[in-house]
């Protein structure tokens, strides 16, 4: 990682944006077009097995799979009959849907569906949809889920929201069974620290607002009506902003103690 840091082909997270439109002025953001076109090309690799998995808009040659996600889909499922509801909140074009896919085969029934940007909503459904996978622009467009076991997955998103502690609030008020959160930066301060991620030239030209949340306040969010099953490292691992602020991507699954 640091190789690649220096020799400008790793992640950067930089500036101290006062707000978020500072930090959107300061970006060139995700609606650029070209990264909506490299998700796509990458997908279409993956689809035509060319490439194992596609993860931000890059192709990969072997796997690379979250184990504890995975432990938690199959939990959800063992507590539904063999039935997994998940409702992929800023999932792109269903990449972490095929990365998964492999662990649920046996499973009774596997229901997939990824909440993104119209942009990538469109593309999906005219590309990639299928009866396990579809593709909405909100969770109010999905059909009510009778026994309250559908669960929430939220991997590499709520740092790419304006107000993810606000959305995440709104979020846990719904009937899920699980929540998961995966692949977030978080730190040890007391307070979020927006900033700007920047990516390297050799993967796609673009930057775009993000957060480090303060761990401690993503907890709180759930500190009352929630209990943590658990707390996991994430492959993305640990990382310092340009101006020596260390934290780490984790992940963290939550279950409602009081469950409908």
């Amino acid at each position: 990682r640091w190789a690649r840091k220096f020799s400008g082909r790793a992640l950067r997270f930089s500036g101290h944006p006062k707000s978020w439109a500072d930090a959107t002025e300061m970006s060139t953001g995700y609606l650029e077009g070209s990264i909506l076109d490299r998700v796509a090309e990458a997908t279409r690799q993956v689809m035509a097995g060319r490439a194992a998995y596609e993860r931000d808009a890059v192709a990969f040659k072997s796997q690379d799979y979250s184990y504890p996600l995975v432990a938690a889909l199959l939990h959800a499922a063992a507590q539904n009959q063999g039935q997994l509801d998940v409702v992929d909140f800023g999932g792109s074009l269903g990449s972490t849907y095929r990365q998964c896919r492999p662990f649920l085969r046996g499973l009774a029934q596997v229901k997939w569906q990824v909440i993104e940007q119209s942009n990538f909503v469109e593309l999906g459904k005219r590309e990639f949809e299928t009866d396990e996978l579809t593709f909405h622009t909100s969770v109010s467009q999905l059909p009510v889920e009778a026994n309250g076991m559908r669960l929430l997955l939220l991997s590499s998103v709520l740092q790419y929201l304006e107000s993810p502690l606000t959305i995440l609030n709104e979020l846990k008020r719904l009937p899920f069974s699980h929540i998961v959160i995966d692949r977030t930066p978080v730190s040890a301060q007391q307070e979020n620290r927006l900033c700007v991620q920047k990516v390297p030239a050799n993967i796609y030209k673009a930057s775009y607002p993000c957060w480090i949340l303060a761990k401690q306040q993503v907890l709180d969010v759930f500190s009352e009506g929630w209990a943590e099953l658990c707390e996991f490292p994430c492959l993305d691992g640990k990382w310092s902003t340009d101006d020596g602020l260390d934290f780490e991507f984790r992940g963290f699954c939550f279950l409602p103690k009081n469950p409908a």
